[in-house]
């Protein structure tokens, strides 16, 4: 995974699922690092993506499915997340005068959440509204009727996202919260019992030294919500996948931008004002 990403590739998101959390969970361990089983872990999630051109050329947009096996890598498929090839969340277009952010607002990810028969659970998809600073997700059921809107809590009349909400845990002042709220009241929504009190939640928590400083790997802690089915609690994983892939992986937006020169007398273009200099062409395309 790190070369890949040395190259400028993206590496298959991998996921070790595990019951509870603990601040210091085998935090040291790279990812694709060869460990002995851990008789914690209850489950894994492994993406499947072809690494041309998919993850190289337009990783942003690229379709993936990742399913759940249990208790390891090595265990039985259970359940499976897909997702289709989509735009990303936005683009940004790298021009001589600075970068100018593009969101995009139609075929947005959506992961798509099935039992090992194909039987249709459930979705998550992102959402492009007017509060276009607020990532945000939104997760519906087997009949398509939204359930949860995930989200950080807002101000600046739902404008602004608000940061980490204390820190008597490490984590907490340094990671953004994405609460589960009920679509229809917009409450947020009580954590399950074994969330000790939490709400429900999605949260990126610290990953380690090694993590952190060397690739792009992230920890996440799920509260799922009180009275969740298994195959709610397997679709707010993909909700996971999802909010990883959108707003931690995928930060640059996944595009091809060329940057845009206007004509000149000394420069003529064919095609009005898309340009390549001989010398200095790595300045003008950014992925």
């Amino acid at each position: 995974g790190c070369l890949q990403e040395a190259f400028g590739c993206t590496a298959r998101n991998e996921f070790r699922l595990y019951k509870g959390f603990t601040e210091n969970m085998r935090n040291g361990i790279l990812p694709g690092a060869n460990v002995e089983t851990d008789p914690q872990q209850i489950g894994h999630m492994l993406e499947e993506s072809p690494f041309f051109p998919d993850r190289c050329f337009w990783s942003g947009m690229r379709s993936f499915s990742i399913p759940i096996t249990v208790p390891d890598e090595n265990g039985e498929a259970m359940m499976l997340n897909e997702k289709d090839f989509s735009m990303p969340t936005h683009c940004i277009v790298h021009g001589d005068s600075g970068d100018i952010v593009i969101p995009c607002c139609c075929n947005l990810p959506t992961i798509k959440t099935y039992t090992n028969d194909r039987t249709y659970v459930g979705k998550t998809k992102y959402v492009c509204d007017q509060f276009l600073c607020v990532p945000k997700l939104r997760t519906y059921d087997a009949n398509d009727n939204p359930l949860y809107l995930i989200r950080p809590e807002t101000c600046c009349g739902g404008c602004c996202p608000v940061c980490g909400s204390g820190c008597d845990k490490g984590s907490q002042c340094i990671y953004m919260p994405f609460y589960l709220h009920d679509y229809n009241t917009m409450q947020v929504l009580p954590g399950a019992p074994g969330g000790k009190g939490l709400p429900a939640q999605i949260r990126n928590v610290w990953a380690g030294m090694k993590r952190e400083c060397c690739t792009s790997a992230d920890n996440y802690f799920v509260v799922f919500p009180e009275g969740a089915s298994s195959a709610l609690k397997a679709a707010l994983l993909g909700s996971t996948v999802l909010l990883d892939f959108t707003v931690f992986e995928e930060k640059n937006g996944g595009c091809l931008v060329v940057t845009w020169r206007p004509p000149s007398p000394e420069r003529e273009g064919g095609c009005g004002g898309r340009f390549w200099d001989r010398e200095n062409s790595e300045g003008n395309a950014q992925a």
